[in-house]
C-alpha cells in the first residue's frame, strides 16, 4: 500500500517565514510558501487529497492566510533510454525510437508507490526521505531496487561536507536524487528526469556561470540555475525562486571523485501540463490556469563512462530556494595560494631588477673614478 506521506517544516526569520511541505502523493512535490505573517497555518482536506478522483484534489492544500509568495518543484517523469551510439544526449536518440519507444522507458513519478516517510527521515535534521516501496516494485526482476528523494532544510547558512559541496542558504533546501541498484532495460542505459517549476507569477529561464574556483567540486567550473524571476508592477526586481546545481552527479555513495559523470541540462519551455495528482495541484487547484509553469529534463552520464550499468547507481543534487542562488566565491585559503603564486614571481622580479639598478650603478662610479683629470704636476 502506498502511504500518503507529507513532511512540513517552517524556517523563521526576523521579518518573514518560509513554509516548506515535501510530499510523494503521487508526483514528489517541493512546494514553499512566503509570508510576512506570523499567523499563516498549513491546511489539509485529508478526504479530497486522497480521493481517487484527481479532480477532488483541487485546493485540497491551502496556506491560510494566503502566503505573499509560493513555488513549486515537481518531479514528473523518470525516463530510461537506450544509448546504443554512446552519445549521452536525449536528443541523439533517433526520431523513429521516441515514436515506437523501442529504445525508452518512460516511468511516471506519479505512478510510484513510497514507503513510509518515518523509514528514513530523520526530523532533528530536518531531513525527509521518500522511498520507492517493495510493493509494485516499477523495476524488472529486482525487489532490491529503489528511487528516493531526500530533503533537507537548514537554519544557517554554509556548504555540504560532500560533494558536490553546494552552498546552501536559510532560504533553501537541499534535495538528493538516487537511483540504487535499478534494473536496466538495455545494455546501455542512461537515465533522465522531468521536472516542473511552477510560481504564481515570474519568468523562468535557465542560466549557466563559471568560476575560476574548483575548490568545493574539484573539476567543475559551472554552476547551472533555474531561475524564475518575478517581475510585477509593485516591485520590478522582488525576489524569485530557484533550482541550482552543479553539472555533475556520482556513481558511488561514498561520492569519490574519481567515479563522478556529467549532468546535462536541456532548454527549459513552458508549459500548461502538472500531473493532476500531486501536491502542486491540490496547492493550485483552480489557479492553475494563470499559474506559470516551466518544464525542463536532466539527464546523466558522460560518453565513455561505460553507461548506468557499470555500478548500477546515481545520485544527483540540487538545492532549491527562494531569492537569489547562493554565487561560489573564491576563498581566503585560494586568495592567499594565488597571492603566493602570483606574489613570489613578482617579488623575485623586483628584488632582481632591484639587485641590476644597484649593480650597474656600482660600475658607473667606478668607472668616473678611474677616468677622472688627476690633480698631479709633472716635475721638470
Amino acid at each position: 500500500m502506498d502511504t500518503p506521506n507529507i513532511a512540513y517544516t517552517v524556517a523563521k526569520g526576523p521579518k518573514d517565514s518560509l513554509h516548506y511541505v515535501f510530499s510523494s502523493i503521487g508526483a514528489p512535490t517541493i512546494l514553499v510558501a512566503k509570508t510576512t505573517k506570523t499567523n499563516m497555518k498549513l491546511k489539509v482536506n485529508w478526504t479530497k487529497l486522497l480521493s481517487d478522483n484527481v479532480t477532488d484534489m483541487k485546493n485540497s492544500v491551502q496556506f491560510s492566510p494566503t502566503p505573499d509568495y509560493s513555488f513549486a518543484v515537481v518531479f514528473t517523469k523518470l525516463y530510461e533510454y537506450n544509448d546504443t551510439d554512446d552519445h549521452a544526449n536525449i536528443t541523439q536518440v533517433p526520431l523513429l525510437d521516441k515514436l515506437n519507444m523501442s529504445q525508452w522507458v518512460v516511468r511516471d513519478f506519479k505512478n510510484f508507490t513510497w514507503e513510509d516517510l518515518s523509514l528514513n527521515s530523520d526530523a532533528k535534521q530536518n531531513r525527509a526521505v521518500f522511498k520507492t516501496s517493495m510493493i509494485n516494485v516499477p523495476f524488472k526482476n529486482n525487489t532490491n531496487s529503489s528511487v528516493s528523494f531526500s530533503m533537507q532544510v537548514f537554519g544557517t547558512d554554509n556548504r555540504e561536507t560532500i560533494f558536490p559541496q553546494l552552498k546552501y542558504t536559510a532560504n533553501s533546501t537541499l534535495i538528493d536524487l538516487e537511483l540504487n541498484e535499478v534494473t536496466p532495460s538495455f545494455l546501455q542505459s542512461r537515465y533522465a528526469v522531468e521536472m516542473v517549476f511552477l510560481s504564481g507569477d515570474g519568468k523562468a529561464g535557465i542560466k549557466e556561470s563559471r568560476s575560476i574556483d574548483d575548490e568545493y567540486t574539484p573539476g567543475v567550473f559551472k554552476t547551472v540555475d533555474w531561475k524564475m524571476d518575478r517581475h510585477t508592477s509593485k516591485q520590478p526586481q522582488e525576489l524569485g525562486s530557484f533550482v541550482q546545481w552543479k553539472p555533475v552527479c556520482y556513481l558511488t555513495p561514498d561520492r569519490d571523485r574519481q567515479n563522478d559523470t556529467k549532468v546535462k541540462y536541456y532548454p527549459s519551455v513552458n508549459t500548461t501540463v502538472v500531473p493532476q495528482k500531486s501536491l502542486a495541484y491540490a496547492y493550485y487547484g483552480d489557479q492553475l490556469p494563470t499559474v506559470v509553469m516551466s518544464a525542463t529534463n536532466v539527464s546523466f552520464g558522460l560518453e565513455k563512462d561505460k553507461f548506468y550499468n557499470k555500478f548500477n547507481y546515481t545520485v544527483w543534487t540540487s538545492v532549491i530556494g527562494y531569492g537569489t542562488p547562493p554565487a561560489d566565491e573564491i576563498s581566503v585559503l585560494v586568495i592567499v595560494v594565488i597571492i603566493a603564486g602570483l606574489g613570489t614571481p613578482v617579488l623575485v622580479i623586483v628584488v632582481g631588477g632591484i639587485y641590476v639598478c644597484v649593480k650597474k650603478k656600482t660600475k658607473l662610479k667606478v668607472k668616473a673614478d678611474f677616468g677622472a683629470e688627476s690633480s698631479y704636476s709633472a716635475i721638470n
